[in-house]
């Protein structure tokens, strides 16, 4: 669960105009805040890019209890085929769906005409409801009587008697395996909040030709995020422990008075950082009893936007604008010999693909205080967001309140 809710992409742009080349003057100062909803997250896309539900179902029949144990048992030699295929401990199932709520702020500072600082920080609200539910009954009275029809004698007939006095494998006896034997918090609802990682950095206008112009923004995204806990499957981190790298550029044209054009791309570079996890047996694997120590690379990022934006008049805007992020591939490294297969693991599927939707409404006094018909430089804008496709991300989306102040 914790790879299908990752953390919400949540940076403030400090840039206050649709000139996204601009800096603000020195001695200027922006201050942003932005206030964040999502829908309920209920499904996400796979790693086939196809929506799949965030919960999960389950059976405990005699198949999947055969591969835990090596599949030791051979169905028509060592117990009667019809019985195997037709036992069964119970059916489960686990309906998942989170929402998030966050809280940011950003401040910006013009240290030249060129070039000002920026920083960036949240702070999240989230709510997970996890309900764990039985959805069919064991099957051991039918088995039994097939059994006991069978050819197969004293050992068929044994097996049958067995089957009269198993335990019902029932929901309160799954959560004691997963707390007892898995090392678990029990399944259930789940609640959050804390800070999540902060962002710094610079902007710097290195091309400006009044109708088209480039920035550069070199920063810094450091770890003050809450981390999610091996312990709690269902929980949900608001950081992901390490410091990233980034460089984003960002560029853009005028066309009239009416119309402009943006884009930006940003690559960033994961640190690698040491974590305790969960150590799986099998690719897919998400539960284990087992922790251990690895040295987590986690893939570098790139992302990519392109928008357009339409000036009804100076005071109203409307920004449509498309985003694609990808991840790549993690790196793990157990730093005990024996979870060296845990690598791969863990690994394994690990890179994400994201597209967005956005559409921007803006209500702005920029241009009629430039213009002495306002008597303050503000700003707000009202975000639609929307996930449209994509690999192991959760299917999402968000409303966003935006209000930037220049003084």
């Amino acid at each position: 669960m914790k790879r299908l809710l990752p953390v919400l992409a949540l940076g403030i742009s400090m840039s206050a105009t649709a000139q996204v080349w601009k800096t603000l003057p020195k001695g200027v100062r922006i201050l942003g805040y932005r206030n964040v909803t999502t829908s309920e997250v209920k499904s996400n896309y796979n790693q086939f890019r196809s929506e799949s539900s965030l919960g999960t179902r389950f059976a405990l029949d005699g198949q999947s209890i055969n591969k835990l144990i090596g599949d030791a048992v051979v169905p028509g030699q060592d117990i009667n085929s019809a019985a195997f295929s037709a036992f069964t401990a119970g059916e489960y199932e686990l309906d998942v769906a989170a929402q998030f709520n966050v809280n940011g702020t950003g401040f910006g500072y013009g240290l030249t005409d060129k070039v000002m600082m920026y920083v960036e920080a949240s702070y999240y609200t989230a709510r997970v409801k996890a309900k764990f539910k039985r959805v069919k009954n064991n099957t051991y009275k039918e088995t039994a009587e097939i059994l006991r029809n069978s050819p197969g004698g004293l050992l068929d007939e044994t097996v049958a008697n067995n089957l009269d006095t198993l335990q019902d494998v029932n929901e309160p006896l799954i959560q004691s395996y997963i707390q007892n034997e898995q090392g678990y918090a029990p399944l259930g609802d789940w609640y959050g909040s804390g800070y999540g990682d902060m962002e710094t950095g610079l902007m710097a206008n290195v091309i400006d030709r009044g109708y088209w112009g480039v920035m550069l923004y070199p920063g810094v995204v450091l770890p003050t995020g809450r981390v999610d806990d091996p312990d709690i499957l269902q929980d949900v981190g608001f950081g992901d422990g390490q410091t990233d790298l980034f460089l984003e550029t960002a560029t853009g044209y005028i066309a009239n008075d009416y119309l402009s054009f943006g884009t930006s791309f940003r690559y960033t570079y994961q640190s690698p950082s040491n974590k305790s996890l969960r150590v799986p047996d099998s690719r897919g694997s998400s539960i284990s009893p087992n922790k251990g120590d690895f040295n987590v690379k986690y893939g570098d990022k790139l992302n990519y936007m392109v928008n357009s934006t339409f000036f009804l008049n100076d005071w109203l805007a409307l920004t449509p604008t498309y985003r694609f992020l990808y991840q790549f591939d993690s790196t793990y490294s157990a730093e005990d010999s024996k979870n060296e297969r845990a690598n791969e693991f863990l690994a394994y599927n690990s890179d994400k693909m994201e597209h967005q939707v956005q559409l921007t409404t803006t209500l702005t006094t920029i241009q009629p205080f430039m213009k002495k018909k306002f008597l303050l430089p503000a700003q707000i804008n009202m975000n639609l967001v929307q996930t449209v496709g994509g690999r192991n991300v959760p299917k999402v989306g968000r409303f966003e309140l935006e209000l930037r102040m220049l003084f």
